[in-house]
């Protein structure tokens, strides 16, 4: 299983909202900025989670995303489906072959099913708020070139 960028950025966006819950609203670029995420980017994710009612848009003088569901309702499961655009697993890895697919006839396929069955179950069961707070806060390693901070020429130039 691979999760994408898009999920990870999603993850670390709702985690900063659990964290800093007292300060909701919060807007895409203060979570990207915190995050060390493309503002941009994050800001089409979440416009993905609203749609799919985890969070919503708070409008008026305090502009920014507030969640619509508690964050304890909100699974990593529900998280990475929304990002990943449908289930995580689905048929057999080797579904091109001619077995068939399916756990009676398949020793891989049953071994499949059984691992991605314990894997689901455990991104179901982990909430978002536990997430947040097991996790520890952090900015991604590599920050998008917008976000990192600029040079001043004059300042480096000098001679000695």
């Amino acid at each position: 299983m691979k999760i994408t960028k898009s999920s990870a950025y999603a993850l670390h966006g709702l985690m900063y909202m659990v964290r800093h819950v007292t300060q909701l609203p919060a807007t895409a670029s203060t979570i990207a900025k915190a995050e060390g995420i493309p503002a941009a980017y994050l800001a089409k994710i979440f416009r993905r989670l609203v749609t799919a009612g985890l969070v919503t848009t708070a409008k008026g003088q305090k502009k920014g995303y507030v969640f619509s569901k508690l964050p304890e309702d909100i699974s990593l499961l529900d998280i990475f489906e929304i990002t990943e655009n449908g289930p995580l697993f689905g048929d057999c890895f080797l579904k091109h072959c001619e077995c068939g697919g399916t756990t009676k006839n398949c020793f891989i396929y049953s071994k499949w099913a059984t691992a991605t069955k314990k894997i689901e179950e455990f991104l179901g069961e982990t909430s978002l708020t536990t997430a947040a707070w097991n996790h520890p806060e952090h900015r991604f390693y590599s920050l998008p070139e917008s976000l990192k901070p600029k040079k001043n020429k004059k300042l480096y130039n000098k001679k000695p």
